[in-house]
């Protein structure tokens, strides 16, 4: 994915009026909770299963907890119900239900998720509504505290400022090419 479409992206959610509530009821009520007893508004149970084992591969238990363990699945029930128009509650249904046999039967779901990450993200329009779901899935576990305390680079106090860094041939090459403009 281009750094400059997640920027569009994130811009045109942020635009959402309700999205902030949302995010803003997501970080307070559902960080660190069991919501195992949660019941989905925009998902059918089914589809929330599905969901839920989907940002698993995407975002995996490793050093950290995985997206389900955060409850990312309940911000994309939240999110999808509150702030996409119909057509596109339509489209993230009707993509579930179009690999819905194919997952359930998949023996490798890692290969059947990549396969349809390479044609969501490919130049085809085909699976537009994975990327939608991927895209929030990144924004759920990533504003989490799990995905800002744990998976993020973030360094609390930077480090001391190395001003003095030797160039090599290549660097005196293009700050004259730069500096020349």
């Amino acid at each position: 994915m281009e750094r400059r479409d997640l920027l569009k992206s994130i811009g045109l959610i942020g635009g959402s009026s309700l999205f902030p509530a949302v995010l803003s009821n997501f970080l307070s009520s559902c960080s660190g909770k069991d919501m195992s007893a949660y019941s989905p508004v925009f998902f059918s149970k089914k589809e929330y299963n599905q969901v839920t084992a989907l940002i698993d591969i995407l975002i995996p238990a490793t050093g950290t907890k995985s997206a389900s363990q955060v409850n990312v699945q309940v911000f994309l029930d939240q999110v999808f119900q509150q702030c996409l128009v119909k057509e596109e509650q339509q489209e993230i249904h009707d993509g579930l239900k179009s690999i819905e046999s194919g997952f359930d039967a998949a023996n490798d779901k890692y290969a059947f998720v990549k396969e349809l990450d390479e044609s969501a993200f490919g130049k085809k329009e085909a699976n537009a509504w994975y990327r939608t779901i991927k895209k929030f899935t990144l924004i759920g576990f990533f504003t989490s505290e799990e995905g800002v305390t744990k998976a993020s680079n973030y360094v609390k106090v930077p480090e001391a400022y190395k001003g003095d860094i030797p160039a090599d041939e290549t660097d005196r090459k293009s700050t004259r090419l730069n500096s020349s403009h």
